[in-house]
């Protein structure tokens, strides 16, 4: 089945000449986070994950984000990642699988390596996983006692996932407070297991993605490119100091995505629906415990409405691959220039499934101008 019959659009796609010449080698995946369409059922959201998981399958993408997210409609059909891969997997040949991210700290390590290890005995190894720590207390129900020290959580089972996935047997609190020797089945093909560590601002997280010598998962949340180039060398030389090669670390930037004939047809696309899928996002951040304490609860409409024109302008002119194919080249070179590995193209922040479906032949195209440039 062809590309085009796969996703139900026609063939009169004509290539747009490039005067931008593609610097280098970038990878570029698929990412599914947000989507809180109300005129759409579950079921059509799931449809639409699926025929755009396999257009990345054969377009040279590197691998498809799966989230995490818990009793909010933003991200609401994203309970469990390792339970959509499962379901995407037989339907793909190349594609790998990542999440963006497990959120560690509501899970027992060794629950999570069990869910992967099949995943990747389903895939033939095409598994890599990224951890989070989470952020919204009420997701905590699952593990109430790991809220307050979430990160220091994350770190410690992130090792203690690795150590599971090669082999190994590690010991765990059991009834009577007896410990039990425990490893991991069944066994995943992948010996060893590529990690990302979530980093959203903070610099002391790219420092300790660095430190251990994680791949990097990051967004443009609050900066923009010229700041993200700054924490992407604190990352690096973490890794330097801690022995690792400082070059070899993958930081994987988050874009909000859509590829299209011009800038002014994007932007009619994108602008209502975006500023949808943002005040979603913000209403969530504005309920968090962290941000009530700081008086949240103090904004008012005409507030988060300047902050909603604010933030789609910004994300619109320095923050998303937005506009032609041209357009994207130039941001894709930004991402180069500061150090950025990877652009993971976010596909489901409430877009007409018709427009982001026309709109994907223009971003194979992109693609393609950077996958094997020597």
């Amino acid at each position: 089945m062809t590309i085009q019959a796969l996703l139900g659009i026609g063939t009169d796609f004509s290539p747009v000449k490039s005067d931008l010449k593609p610097a280098g080698e970038m990878a570029f995946s698929m990412m599914f986070f947000s989507d809180i369409r109300k005129d759409i059922t579950s079921s059509e959201k799931y449809d639409f994950i699926t025929a755009l998981t396999q257009f990345a399958d054969q377009s040279k993408f590197t691998a498809v984000y799966l989230p995490e997210r818990h009793f909010h409609e933003f991200g609401a059909i994203f309970p469990n990642s390792a339970v959509m891969a499962a379901y995407l997997i037989p339907q793909t040949k190349h594609i790998r699988f990542r999440t963006a991210g497990v959120s560690l700290p509501l899970h027992h390590p060794a629950e999570v390596v069990e869910w992967w290890a099949m995943n990747d005995i389903l895939s033939n190894g095409r598994v890599d996983l990224g951890f989070g720590s989470g952020w919204n207390k009420p997701d905590f129900i699952y593990a109430p006692n790991n809220y307050d020290d979430r990160r220091e959580k994350m770190t410690e089972q992130i090792s203690i996932v690795k150590r599971l996935w090669a082999g190994e047997s590690v010991e765990f609190e059991g009834p009577d407070n007896a410990y039990y020797a425990t490893k991991v089945y069944p066994r995943p093909i992948q010996k060893s297991l590529k990690v990302w560590m979530l980093v959203a601002q903070n610099d002391k997280g790219f420092e300790q993605a660095g430190a251990s010598g994680y791949n990097v998962f990051t967004m443009l949340y609050g900066a923009d490119l010229a700041s993200m180039e700054r924490k992407i060398s604190i990352y690096r030389a973490a890794r330097e100091r801690a022995g690792f090669d400082p070059e070899t670390g993958e930081v994987t930037l988050m874009l909000h995505t859509l590829i299209g004939d011009s800038i002014s047809q994007v932007k009619r696309a994108v602008e209502n629906p975006f500023k949808a899928y943002i005040r979603s996002a913000m209403e969530a951040h504005l309920a968090s415990d962290a941000l009530q304490k700081k008086g949240a609860a103090e904004f008012g409409e005409q507030d988060k409405d300047s902050i909603l024109e604010y933030a789609f302008q910004r994300y619109f002119k320095t923050g998303a691959l937005f506009g032609t194919v041209e357009d994207g080249k130039r941001i894709v070179k930004q991402a180069q220039d500061i150090g950025v590995n990877e652009i993971a193209c976010l596909m489901d922040f409430g877009v007409d499934y018709a427009s982001v479906k026309d709109s994907l032949l223009h971003l194979e195209q992109l693609v393609a101008a950077y996958t094997g440039v020597k």
